[in-house]
C-alpha cells in the first residue's frame, strides 16, 4: 500500500472511531435522561384524581 493510501485508510478509521464515539456519548446521555424522568416520575406526589398512572411506552 503506498503512502496516499494509507493515509487516507487511517483517516477513514479515525472519522469511524469519532463518529463511533459520539454515538456512544448521544446513548449514555439519553439513558441518562431516562434515568432521571424515570426517578422523577417515581418521587412525584401522586393524585387521586390524575397522574396515577404513567405511560412509559408513549
Amino acid at each position: 500500500m503506498d503512502a496516499p493510501a494509507g493515509i487516507a485508510a487511517e483517516l477513514g478509521i479515525l472519522r469511524q472511531n469519532v463518529a463511533l464515539s459520539v454515538i456512544k456519548q448521544t446513548h449514555d446521555a439519553q439513558q441518562a435522561l431516562v434515568k432521571i424522568l424515570d426517578e422523577a416520575s417515581r418521587s412525584a406526589p401522586i393524585s387521586q384524581a390524575r397522574g396515577a398512572n404513567v405511560n412509559f411506552s408513549a
